[in-house]
């Protein structure tokens, strides 16, 4: 599954039918993998809540509800591959405790390049409801003769199987997970994911295939959610697993794959993005819990009436919010009630403005809408990106130095700021490690409270630079690399 991101949650109003007027409610996501022989394919997961659907009975005496939806992939103004079709609900007697979420799987073979997604979804059995559009940039990159891994993809259940349906792949039944949020009842993780052309490059050498589960923000491996298998070179190899996280405190983690060599050199990584979240707090033990008590019916925060909206607001939130706000955000979510994130989202805003909160909201979602377009990487929205983050907590940088082919170092940018809160002349050195990727991460900042490593102009090289001294903090100066000079000053 596509890292980042955040699921794209989206609703409807739709008027009464058979049953009762819902909110239709649906999950959608997506992952990249790769077949060798045949090139990249794209599998889209929509899942759709079976409780917030209009259902209509059967010849039979039975109920099933209706979704017709539409796929669409575009590539500049053509249309690379579209499909219109009908989801139909499992077929059910009782309509109020025999309800189930119903999934649609697409395999969509395409070459290598950016895409825009659209997804088209409207409930059959509510007439005169209009159809609900969402579209996301997607990207397929894969290279022959370099190692590579697919997108991780979470999933609910997994068996063996030799049956060829639409949900098989490599000899098991899965069931894909399309979500990124785990709440309480949620305590085991599992993912599958694949690596390729190990053979093709390593030959005969056998690798070490590395997962974990990583705190998000302080990029620290999970000890309990760690572990590794020595591995065979093969064309394509495949990792199903799990992780116990009943004991995983509340917040913003990745599942992370690494492929390395025998010397431990990092060949290929991929990761993705979730969140967990453990049971409410007693009100004693949570801090201020005074805006559970707020009455939010004239403020602005009262017009946002839509769940998966005011959720959407309360995630970009987490950037600028303490770690006792972000525990009290995903409690919200976990919760979902939607009266219960209005109170929450509004003492957010009057806790920083107290005089215009509203005024303070929408300055900040003006960012968050500029960080989204400029950041957004395939499902990770802009505002789960490090560059992102640093944006929305720092504002813009005065200086932005971009290096994407500096001679045998990774992809990299250097911000500047000038004045940074109580401190002057700032600068953030982000990178990508990944061959082909567009996600930069944090490497070194000399500003307080961020991450700082002494030995960033080294990983910086690390391609062709050793890693054996731990003193060692400026790596060989090659012709052409100006990292050094850039951070000394930045242009």
């Amino acid at each position: 599954m596509k890292k980042s991101t955040l699921i794209l949650i989206f609703s409807c109003l739709m008027s009464s039918y058979t049953i009762e007027a819902k909110n239709l409610q649906a999950n959608l996501s997506y992952s990249t993998f790769l077949a060798p022989q045949k090139g990249p394919y794209i599998e889209t997961y929509l899942t759709v809540d079976g409780h917030t659907v209009n259902y209509k009975k059967t010849s039979d005496a039975l109920y099933h509800a209706s979704i017709e939806a539409s796929i669409v992939f575009y590539q500049g103004d053509s249309i690379r591959f579209f499909d219109k079709f009908n989801l139909l609900s499992p077929e059910t007697a009782d309509t109020i405790n025999g309800l189930s979420n119903f999934t649609d799987l697409h395999r969509i073979s395409l070459p290598n390049g950016s895409y825009t997604m659209e997804l088209k979804i409207k409930d059959n059995y509510a007439p005169g409801s209009k159809p609900y559009l969402v579209r996301q940039n997607v990207i397929v990159n894969y290279y022959n003769n370099v190692i590579s891994i697919s997108d991780i993809e979470l999933i609910n259940s997994y068996t063996v199987s030799d049956k060829e349906t639409p949900l098989s792949k490599n000899g098991f039944e899965i069931i894909p997970y399309v979500d990124n949020f785990y709440g309480p009842n949620k305590n085991t993780l599992k993912f599958y994911c694949e690596y390729y052309h190990t053979k093709s490059v390593l030959g005969n050498s056998d690798f070490l295939l590395t997962y974990q589960i990583v705190n998000f923000e302080s990029h620290r491996i999970v000890d309990a959610n760690s572990d590794f298998s020595k591995q065979s070179p093969k064309d394509v190899g495949i990792l199903l697993t799990e992780f116990d996280i009943t004991d995983l405190p509340s917040g913003n983690y990745n599942v992370v794959v690494t492929v390395r060599d025998k010397e431990n050199n990092q060949l290929a990584s991929k990761e993705c993005f979730f969140q967990r979240s453990r049971p409410l707090m007693l009100a004693q033990d949570a801090g201020d819990m005074n805006y559970m008590k707020l009455d939010v019916s004239n403020t602005f925060a009262a017009q946002i009436t839509q769940r998966d909206t005011i959720a959407e607001y309360i995630r970009c939130l987490w950037p600028i919010s303490s770690p006792n706000e972000n525990t009290f955000a995903l409690n919200q979510l976990e919760m979902a009630d939607t009266k219960l994130m209005q109170q929450y989202f509004y003492d957010f805003w009057q806790k920083r403005d107290a005089q215009n909160p509203q005024k303070a909201w929408l300055n900040y979602k003006q960012e968050v809408d500029l960080v989204n377009a400029t950041y957004t990487i395939g499902k990770k929205k802009g505002y789960m990106t490090e560059r992102g983050r640093v944006y929305l907590i720092y504002g813009a940088p005065n200086q932005i130095s971009k290096a994407y082919n500096e001679p045998s170092t990774y992809p990299y940018e250097i911000w500047q700021y000038y004045t940074l809160k109580n401190q002057s002349n700032r600068k953030f050195v982000f990178y990508c490690p990944e061959i082909g990727g567009h996600d930069f991460s944090l490497l070194h900042s000399d500003a307080r409270g961020e991450v700082f490593e002494s030995q960033w102009m080294v990983i910086l090289k690390k391609r062709t630079e050793t890693m054996n001294d731990f003193d060692k903090t400026k790596a060989r100066s090659n012709y052409g690399n100006n990292f050094e000079q850039i951070f000394q000053n930045p242009r």
